[in-house]
C-alpha cells in the first residue's frame, strides 16, 4: 500500500515537470500553454462547454493547429488538469518559449476563456492576474488584452 502510494505521488511529480514529460519542444508547449488556459476555465469550479469551445479556438489560432489535433491537445489538458500540483513549469515552458507579443496572445487566450460564458468570474480573474505575473506580462498588457476580449463589459460603470 505504502508502495503503490509513493509510486502514485512519484507520478504526479513527474505529471509537474512538464520538461521530463515525452514529446518535442513544440508538443510540450504546446500542452504547457493549454494547461494553463485550462487552469482559467476550472478557476470557478464550473466548466462550461463555451469555454472548452474558446479554448480549443484559441489553441487552433497560437499553434495553427488542425481541429483533431486541438482536440486531442485539449483533452490531454483536461487530465492533465485533474492532476495539476502547480501551474509554475507550465509557466516556465511558455516564458522559455514565447515573445512579449505571444505572450499577449496567451493572455487573449485566457480572457476568452473567463469570459466565453459571458461570466468573469473574480477566481477566474485572480488566476489571469496571477499568470501575467508569473509570464512577465506588464500591467498595461494585461488590462489591453482584457479590453480586447471583454470590451465594454471590462469596465462596470
Amino acid at each position: 500500500m505504502i508502495d503503490e502510494l509513493r509510486r502514485h505521488w512519484q507520478r504526479l511529480m513527474r505529471t509537474d515537470l512538464s520538461d521530463t514529460e515525452s514529446g518535442d519542444d513544440e508538443q510540450r508547449l504546446q500542452r504547457a500553454a493549454a494547461a494553463l488556459i485550462m487552469e482559467v476555465c476550472r478557476a470557478d469550479f464550473e466548466l462550461h462547454e463555451v469555454e472548452l469551445d474558446s479554448v480549443r479556438a484559441s489553441l487552433i489560432e497560437l499553434f495553427e493547429l488542425d481541429a483533431d489535433t486541438a482536440d486531442g491537445l485539449l483533452e490531454i489538458a483536461r487530465e492533465k488538469s485533474d492532476e495539476l500540483v502547480s501551474i509554475h513549469p507550465m509557466a516556465r515552458e511558455v516564458n522559455a518559449a514565447f515573445d512579449a507579443n505571444q505572450k499577449a496572445d496567451i493572455m487573449r487566450a485566457l480572457w476568452r476563456a473567463a469570459w466565453a460564458n459571458q461570466d468573469l468570474h473574480k477566481r477566474q480573474e485572480a488566476v489571469i492576474r496571477h499568470l501575467a505575473d508569473l509570464l512577465y506580462v506588464p500591467h498595461s498588457t494585461f488590462i489591453r488584452t482584457k479590453h480586447e476580449v471583454l470590451g465594454d463589459a471590462a469596465d462596470p460603470d
